[in-house]
């Protein structure tokens, strides 16, 4: 009776079946943190003293969304603000969808960690649901990512890459669920997991290329809607990052040139451009990252380029061997062309010093078409990866907790909430702290920043430099600087001053 009665209840309640994927995902994390990070005070992950300063623009816009609706003061760089609204590059779209898991992660330094392990678990989830994927599938994909590594390592840290990760996980679930059988929940589920990515990262309209694909022909309006969702949701990112989003210091590290050639009607020059700019950023790629990785000087660049460039040969492979067997292969078309669209994109606009990053987002994309793979052909994939598993494991190290520096952020917090708070301003500028960017002070400091006031990451010679305006209401600077020197010239007045760090207030006279 034990195996039939086991079987027949999984079968009849499909609900604990989904709990189970859930809980063995979480169980998976949990595992991972304490073995990879079993050095570290794991019961202590402290974010404030992370090395990635994007970490601590992605919180404090989140906990000023979770306390006030939307922060209070501006995010920007160099004294620069959205046109509409007060977030920073990344906002409004991705800080609004963090903040769902975040009301019940709660406002605090960790909160994007915690939002994070939400999107992981539910993106492992949704895709062994929609795929079927039994538990030893379930293995052999959480092997390939301890070999892959990279993409798990970032759910541990405060950055904004798992929620695409989780997108991905979706959309191939959907996928696979919909090419087994129509039906307009699991539509609806892949409609906004596109729209999600797209909305949030330009090049990821690729990833509508699935419906388009796996609808075409039985439910060809399907298809064609879900081209004019792909047109609309890339012209909702070009809409909110253009009036939504404050901009760059120099436009966020992409190169538009040849677009700018394209649009003045120069489309020779546009060609040999971008011909020109891929080779270089293939000789830098190769020249910088690849080639010190495979003699042994590990680059993250180098690693995440060639794990893509094996799980791409691999993929072909069982393409190869799926048509040969006339077996389907949309799922592995899709993610071929997602692959080669966002190559093309990378190296013609981005800067391959960021290539690990998206590729990370590729790798798992690969990952998840590959573990649908009858389980006796996971030798395909998972030999592979073990091989490049001592190149890709670098776990790195954790943030945790330091008493010096926790004593300066709260004695800087507790004087810049008593100062912000008497004023009782409806000025944005009023709710914002201008920090000195490569002034010497550590970023992390930044987490001593009130909820819902905004920050400004401001370079240091803009503040020392005098012509230029500072509308912050506050400036966090290092003592014995030129930005010191030019805000105490202009009658600054010092609010707090601590060891590594001093705040200074405007002058009200100061418009």
């Amino acid at each position: 009776m034990g195996r039939a009665f086991w079987r027949e209840a999984f079968q009849k309640y499909k609900g604990l079946k989904i709990l189970l994927c859930a809980g063995g995902a979480a169980l998976f994390l949990l595992v991972v943190y304490g073995i990879a990070y079993h050095n570290a005070d794991l019961w202590h992950l402290w974010l404030p003293i992370s090395i990635t300063d994007d970490e601590v623009m992605y919180n404090r816009q989140l906990v000023g969304v979770l306390t006030n609706g939307q922060p209070a003061g501006y995010f920007g760089y160099n004294e620069t603000h959205a046109a509409i609204g007060h977030f920073s590059v990344w906002g409004p779209v991705l800080i609004y969808l963090y903040a769902l898991p975040g009301l019940l992660a709660g406002a605090g330094c960790n909160t994007m960690v915690w939002c994070n392990l939400i999107f992981a678990v539910l993106g492992w989830t949704i895709f062994a649901w929609g795929a079927r994927l039994s538990w030893k599938k379930q293995l052999a994909f959480a092997a390939a990512l301890v070999c892959v590594w990279f993409p798990l390592r970032q759910v541990y840290t405060g950055m904004s890459e798992p929620l695409q990760y989780a997108c991905i996980l979706v959309i191939l679930g959907a996928s696979e669920a919909l090419e087994r059988k129509f039906s307009v929940g699991w539509y609806l589920v892949l409609a906004v997991a596109c729209a999600i990515t797209t909305l949030t990262r330009a090049y990821t309209v690729l990833f509508w290329v699935f419906p388009i694909l796996l609808l075409w022909k039985p439910h060809r309006r399907l298809a064609v809607t879900s081209g004019v969702l792909a047109v609309a949701s890339l012209g909702g990112y070009l809409l909110v990052s253009s009036q939504f989003c404050s901009p760059y210091f120099s436009g966020g590290g992409v190169d538009y040139t040849g677009l700018g050639l394209l649009a003045q009607g120069k489309p020779v020059q546009a060609v040999v451009y971008e011909i020109q700019h891929v080779l270089q950023q293939a000789r830098t790629l190769w020249e910088l990252y690849v080639q010190p990785t495979l003699t042994g000087n590990y680059q993250d660049q180098g690693r995440a380029i060639l794990t893509t460039g094996v799980l791409t040969l691999v993929t072909l492979i069982c393409l190869i061997r799926d048509i040969r067997k006339k077996r389907s292969v949309k799922c592995k078309v899709g993610a071929l062309v997602c692959v080669v669209g966002s190559m093309a994109m990378l190296f013609g606009l981005y800067d391959v010093g960021t290539l690990h990053r998206h590729c990370a987002m590729l790798n798992v994309l690969l990952l998840g078409v590959l573990v649908y793979e009858n389980i006796r052909q996971a030798a395909l994939y998972l030999l592979p990866l073990l091989l490049l598993l001592p190149m890709n494991y670098a776990p790195g190290t954790l943030p945790t907790y330091r008493e010096d520096i926790d004593a300066q952020i709260q004695t800087a917090r507790a004087a810049l909430t008593e100062s912000w708070q008497a004023r009782d301003s409806e000025d944005p500028w009023d709710s914002t702290l201008a920090y000195a960017y490569a002034d010497g002070v550590f970023h992390g400091f930044l987490y001593a920043v009130p909820d819902g006031m905004g920050i400004q990451f401001d370079m240091n010679t803009y503040i020392a430099d005098e012509t230029q305006p500072i509308y912050s209401r506050y400036a966090m600077v290092n003592h014995g600087t030129d930005a010191e020197a030019r805000l105490l010239a202009e009658g600054w007045q010092q609010l707090v001053s601590t060891e590594k760090l001093v705040v200074y207030e405007r002058p009200d006279a100061v418009q």
